[in-house]
């Protein structure tokens, strides 16, 4: 029988407990670190953080071996030559690189440039350091997500071993921008989880740090306030959407304006300088066919393939590595995939289909959208590549767990309303697990497999044997010989990037100060000198196929009117551009070269055997003039355009007269 009173339970005078009194302050810095690193040393002997440990070691291994196969490339080389132009200024930190935003990828880049210009090993690993930080915290959004679950090993799986990851970070500009958006977006989701189960402010503080974080980096963080909103509305607040955005907005009011705050103030700041910008490569108007083909291969294509561990084989191949452009059954495969496992999600949890809405609209607005507005004006073919859409590679991995495993607030949900539906497998059965590894296992060895072929694609030999014959070059440059500019190989810089692909431009951070300020500003000189396709400082030439003039057949000097000479050219210009003046004269001469508006006076040394003179000249006109002392002076050559290797130039010469000696005979025998 019940006692009548609690008294009779032993004669005990009644007591009542009292409430735990609150903290009238939020744990400090330290408590939280404190008990962070405790919690760790607990997990050293968990199998399932051990066996997560090992995923994430062979994924960095296999990332380890694509950096030994790749090398600066393109956009690298006008980091590095944009870096060492400038000083560290809010104009360097806040212009706009061909679209892109990002102070804190040009703060990297001028750090590396001051110390360690081209240095692969450096540059490479700290982006390696980075995306093995992401890949981490990606397992502790997934613990902190679901518990300590085996599932977890699953999309962290996915996530560290994603083709689609790899290109973005073989490529260092590219990685600049991709890789700490990456980690920005699991410390922006992580944090936020934590302060709304533990309403600590400073967990929405470190939030809203991770949102600035990534936008020093990449313009896409614009979109992450709005992915860590609807990733809570739909799995962590209770109630059907609108009520869980009520209950958001209701409990969490501060850190979501917060939030919303950042996102406009970035947006405000990126407009204003994208119209202050003078490059002229920023947004564009999209054309509506380019689109269309754009996102067909960005959403139809690339992301189906890479997501689900293809393509298996890259192609077609650039200088910065393979693009994607996968074989019908393997696309088609893909897909089929892909949609077997949104059926299976949808069977298992019924609310699984608002992760696949997150990830179709982080895909559209945030992938395709931005991608569309800065390439849409150019061609559809940049939408095979796959680095457009590396940052999906985490999202679907997220998108994956939340579509088969419930988050703890789900469960505690169901705990408590036990007379609904159950919302997920509780306890799967043996087939379904061996299911899951075998699924797991197939997805790691083909993500493998295309990670190795990837670097098959990768020619950073050819760039890094370049840039060591540059480097040696430069220790040992002639005293007083002019070091004039021409255009790098395509393979190192595209055409398309015009005075940029300058070696004047590109190459001078390899050099002393000196010598870089040679190369700035080239000088007049009896000797000169360009770098070759392979990277030497070799003797230069004018080319006599354009704007190049000798004296007339039979004649010793070119005929003058009192020393005035002048000529019709194609117009040139630029830093490039050397007036080339071959001359005999006993004494030292004065000169003036006269190209539109430009003058320059200069003095030619005496030359009695002959000799030649380099004159820098940057203005462009299509009227080439040179004053000479007639009477000290004998002209006996006048070009005005870019030089070349002496070799080359000799070489096609050469070829050139067996053409015109080949015609010949043919005009004989007719």
């Amino acid at each position: 029988m019940a006692p009548d009173s609690p008294t009779e339970r032993g004669g005990a005078a009644p007591s009542v407990r009292r409430a735990a009194e609150q903290p009238e302050e939020d744990p400090a810095y330290g408590d939280v670190l404190g008990e962070s690193l405790a919690g760790l040393r607990r997990l050293r002997s968990d199998r399932i953080l051990q066996a997560g440990l090992l995923i994430v070691l062979a994924a960095l291994a296999l990332k380890v071996y694509v950096l030994s196969e790749s090398y600066f490339v393109e956009d690298d080389f006008l980091f590095f030559a944009a870096a060492h132009a400038q000083d560290l200024s809010p104009e360097y930190l806040l212009e706009l690189h061909k679209g892109h935003f990002m102070p804190g990828a040009l703060f990297l880049v001028y750090v590396q440039t001051a110390f360690a210009p081209f240095h692969w090993a450096s540059a490479a690993g700290t982006m390696l350091v980075v995306q093995a930080v992401a890949v981490l915290a990606c397992l502790r959004l997934l613990w902190e997500l679901f518990g300590r679950r085996w599932a977890l090993l699953v999309p962290l799986t996915v996530y560290a071993l994603a083709p689609l990851t790899v290109p973005v970070l073989g490529w260092w500009s590219a990685a600049l921008n991709a890789v700490p958006f990456q980690l920005a977006i699991v410390l922006a989701l992580l944090w936020t989880v934590r302060y709304l189960r533990t309403g600590n402010v400073l967990f929405s503080w470190w939030a809203v740090g991770a949102v600035a974080f990534g936008m020093l980096f990449s313009v896409k963080a614009l979109f992450l306030p709005s992915l860590v909103f609807v990733v809570a509305v739909a799995f962590l607040y209770p109630g059907h959407l609108v009520e869980a955005v009520r209950q958001a907005f209701r409990r969490h009011r501060g850190h979501w304006l917060a939030m919303a705050g950042i996102s406009v103030g970035y947006l405000v700041l990126y407009l204003a300088r994208q119209r202050a910008s003078t490059s002229g490569e920023g947004a564009s108007v999209p054309e509506s066919e380019v689109v269309a083909q754009l996102v067909r291969r960005m959403l139809g294509e690339v992301f189906p393939t890479g997501a689900l561990g293809g393509p298996f084989e890259w192609g077609p191949v650039t200088p910065a590595g393979g693009l994607v452009d996968p074989l019908g059954p393997v696309l088609v495969g893909a897909w089929a995939v892909l949609v077997v496992i949104v059926l299976v999600s949808l069977w298992v949890r019924r609310t699984s289909w608002r992760a696949w809405a997150i990830l179709a609209g982080y895909l559209v607005f945030v992938d395709a959208v931005p991608t569309a507005v800065a390439r849409g004006g150019a061609y559809g073919e940049v939408g095979s590549d796959p680095r457009y859409v590396a940052d999906a590679a985490l999202v679907f991995a997220l998108v994956l767990a939340l579509a088969f495993l419930a988050t703890k607030e789900e469960r505690a949900r169901e705990w408590v309303e036990r007379g609904r539906r159950p919302i997920q497998l509780l306890r799967p059965s043996r087939s379904v697990w061996a299911a899951a590894v075998a699924v797991t296992l197939v997805y790691a060895g083909s993500a493998s497999y295309s990670t190795y072929t990837y670097a098959g694609t990768l020619s950073g030999d050819r760039q890094r044997e370049y840039l060591a014959n540059v480097r040696a070059s430069l220790e040992d440059v002639p005293r007083g010989a002019g070091l004039y500019s021409r255009a790098v190989p395509d393979d190192i810089v595209l055409e398309w990037n015009g005075p940029r692909r300058l070696s004047s431009y590109v190459l001078s951070p390899l050099a002393d100060r000196e010598v870089a300020g040679r190369m700035y500003a080239p000088e007049e000189s009896d000797s000169a000198h360009v770098f070759d396709d392979e990277g030497h400082l070799v003797e230069a030439a004018p080319t006599a196929r354009a704007n190049a003039f000798r004296p007339s057949e039979g004649e010793e000097c070119m005929a003058s009117w009192d020393g005035l000479m002048s000529w019709s050219v194609w117009e040139v210009g630029g830093i490039e551009q050397v007036a080339t003046i071959g001359y005999t004269s006993e004494e030292d001469a004065d000169l003036l070269v006269v190209v539109g508006e430009e003058e320059v006076e200069t003095e030619l040394p005496a030359a009695p055997d002959g000799g030649f003179w380099y004159v820098p000249v940057s203005e462009r006109d299509t009227t080439f003039t040179l004053f000479t002392d007639a009477g000290r002076t004998c002209v006996t050559w006048a070009s005005l355009g870019q030089l070349f290797p002496a070799s080359q130039v000799a070489e096609e010469d050469a070829e050139a007269e067996e053409g015109a000696e080949a015609v010949g005979t043919e005009d004989d025998r007719g």
